[in-house]
C-alpha cells in the first residue's frame, strides 16, 4: 500500500469518525431500560451520568439545608413517551422510577374472568400465570429503600378493555379494570 493510499485512508477514517460522532452522541442522549437497571440505589450522581450518558439526564430540582441536600434528575427514555427519574439525597440515590422504558405492548388477550382471579396479595408471577404470556406488561416501576413498586397494564383487544395492577414488594395492592368482557 502506497503512502498516498495510507494518507487518503487516514483522512477518510477521520472524516467518517467526525460524521458519525454526532450520531453516536445523539444516541446517548436517552436512557434505555438496561442503563436504568444498572443505576442501583446508593449510587452516586456521577455513576448515573456515566451509565446513562451526560446528555440523557437533566437536573430538574435541587434543594438543601441543615446538612442535607437533594437533587432530582429526569431522563428522556429511548422509547416513545418513556422517561426515568432519579432522586438523590446527599449525593446518593435514594429513589428511582421509570415509565415506558420496557416499550412492550400487551397481546390483547385479557378477559374479565382472568381479571377476577388476580386479587390483592397475588404476586407478579401469579398474575402472569393467570393472564398468560404477553398479556400483562410492565408500564412503570419505582424503587426506594425497603420498597419496590410496579404497575402493569393488561389489554383486551377484541372489544377494547383494560386492566391495571399495582404491586408493592411483589404483591398486588390495587387493581382496576374498564370494559373487560
Amino acid at each position: 500500500m502506497s503512502r498516498k493510499t495510507l494518507a487518503v485512508s487516514g483522512l477518510l477514517a477521520a472524516a467518517l469518525t467526525a460524521t458519525l460522532a454526532p450520531t453516536a452522541q445523539a444516541a446517548s442522549s436517552t436512557i434505555t431500560r438496561a442503563e436504568y437497571d444498572k443505576v442501583k440505589l446508593g449510587a452516586s450522581i456521577s455513576k448515573m451520568h456515566s451509565v446513562a450518558g451526560r446528555g440523557a439526564c437533566k437536573l430538574t430540582s435541587s434543594s438543601g439545608g441543615s446538612g442535607y441536600s437533594s437533587k432530582v434528575y429526569e431522563c428522556k427514555g429511548n422509547k416513545q413517551y418513556s422517561s426515568a427519574m432519579f432522586s438523590f439525597g446527599n449525593g446518593k440515590l435514594g429513589m428511582k422510577s421509570q415509565g415506558g422504558l420496557d416499550g412492550k405492548k400487551s397481546n390483547g388477550k385479557m378477559t374479565k374472568a382472568k381479571y377476577k382471579k388476580i386479587t390483592k396479595g397475588k404476586t407478579i408471577a401469579q398474575m402472569h400465570d393467570i393472564a398468560g404470556k404477553g398479556v400483562c406488561v410492565r408500564v412503570a416501576d419505582a424503587e426506594a429503600t425497603g420498597a419496590k413498586s410496579a404497575s402493569y397494564t393488561c389489554e383486551q383487544s377484541s372489544t377494547y378493555g383494560s386492566a391495571s395492577f399495582t404491586f408493592t414488594n411483589n404483591k398486588v395492592i390495587s387493581r382496576a379494570q374498564y370494559g373487560l368482557r
